[in-house]
């Protein structure tokens, strides 16, 4: 027998609300949005985020230097001006985390520990626990375009696009004819008449209930066939089916935040391999250039739609890339990386954390931000609880013992 938080959660990936967009609240907070920017395969940190031109132990990249916007350090290079010009306009809203520890070298393990901060295999990540709260305000409260989804025992807040167009068939009503059985859809007027009917006897059904969990149960129902049929308002509203690249997908995740249609959007950059056991420079500067273009114009959207002030971007990378260069100039697996987040509640302009002469990241005194030899290992626990604070939730009831970055948060 479901518990009555699955049957609620199960019904809401059935529809969603209305096409109004919440009420902004101008920061960080129970009305916050979230995009999460997934970079599969391990990014390389020294290329932008992790100056280490002081440290011989580090292959820095030949040709790059220094840039900064107020204490937010990066690393630039000619071949990169998406990377400057993005943290010249956005670098003062902007925390750069350094020295993330990842405990793995392992592409899956790693994935699941950077989006959950545990190894736990049925533990819920980042965006599926912050699209769990006030789910009844969203038709698909975290909508996965592309990328990891570990929703635990939260799936039915989650929703993807599918790679074949599945949303858009399954809300057009064209996937009927995807099965093998022969099967005819309704008229749209028979269509309405049964719309019509389900509606008015779900009414009836609560409001007949002879008891208090049938109520609640009939309630849930009726809570997601108002969504389902949002949703179904919203053909010819919303291309779900645009295209599978990395522009395509920043696009249709400001289109769902705009709409009210979620609170959550996971997408991945993808168009290269991030895995560079070979020719390390070249390969990770035409990512971080093709990526930090689109971040950029991903800001441009959210600033058109007036949804800055209240859109946390968060961009992260499973693993980060030994400090030195192999035998066929590549990079392999190192269990330090490193971490953007981009929005409202933070004290932006900022790199906060570092890495040892060994490459190893550094400790943290997370109410200051400060290293601290004495404090804790960045961790991605730690980060996400940070996250979830940002959210307006209460981190310990989900994380308990893990501490949050209170020295980047406003």
């Amino acid at each position: 027998m479901p518990t009555r938080r699955q049957f609620l959660y199960g019904c809401s990936a059935l529809g969603g609300l209305s096409l109004t967009r919440p009420a902004l609240a101008g920061g960080s907070g129970a009305d916050a949005k979230f995009i999460f920017v997934v970079n599969y395969g391990g990014w390389d940190p020294t290329r932008v985020f992790a100056s280490e031109f002081d440290n011989p132990q580090v292959d820095m990249e030949r040709d790059a230097g220094e840039g900064s916007v107020g204490e937010l350090i990066f690393v630039e290079h000619e071949d990169r001006p998406s990377v400057t010009d993005f943290f010249q306009r956005h670098g003062d809203r902007a925390v750069i985390l350094n020295g993330l520890l990842v405990p793995s070298v392992a592409h899956e393990n790693c994935l699941h520990l950077a989006m959950t901060g545990t190894s736990v295999s049925t533990a819920p990540d980042w965006p599926a626990i912050v699209a769990s709260r006030d789910i009844d305000r969203y038709a698909l409260p975290h909508l996965v375009v592309d990328g990891p989804s570990f929703p635990g025992d939260l799936g039915g807040v989650v929703t993807r696009t599918g790679s074949s167009g599945q949303l858009e068939a399954l809300l057009s009503g064209d996937i009927i004819s995807w099965s093998d059985l022969q099967t005819a859809a309704p008229g749209g007027r028979a269509e309405d008449i049964l719309d019509r009917y389900i509606s008015q006897r779900v009414g009836a059904e609560v409001v007949n209930a002879d008891y208090a969990r049938q109520r609640v149960l009939n309630e849930a129902y009726q809570s997601a066939m108002d969504r389902s049929m949002t949703l179904k308002g919203l053909q010819g509203v919303v291309d779900w089916g645009g295209g599978t690249s990395f522009p395509e997908q920043l696009r249709l995740a400001v289109d769902a935040l705009n709409l009210g249609i979620s609170r959550c959007i996971t997408v991945a950059y993808s168009s290269y391999s991030w895995d560079t056991h070979t020719n390390n420079d070249a390969d990770q500067s035409r990512n971080f250039e093709d990526l930090f273009s689109g971040l950029s114009d991903l800001m441009d959207r959210l600033a058109t739609a007036d949804l800055t002030d209240n859109t946390v971007v968060v961009v992260l990378s499973e693993m980060g890339r030994t400090p030195q260069l192999n035998a066929t100039d590549g990079k392999d697996h190192w269990p330090y990386s490193s971490a953007l987040i981009v929005g409202p509640g933070l004290m932006g302009g900022r790199t906060v954390g570092g890495f040892d002469s060994y490459y190893y990241g550094r400790r943290l005194d997370l109410a200051t931000g400060d290293l601290d030899e004495d404090g804790r290992d960045l961790g991605t626990d730690v980060m996400g609880a940070t996250l979830l604070r940002l959210a307006g939730l209460d981190s310990e009831a989900f994380l308990p013992g893990v501490g949050v970055l209170e020295g980047i948060l406003r």
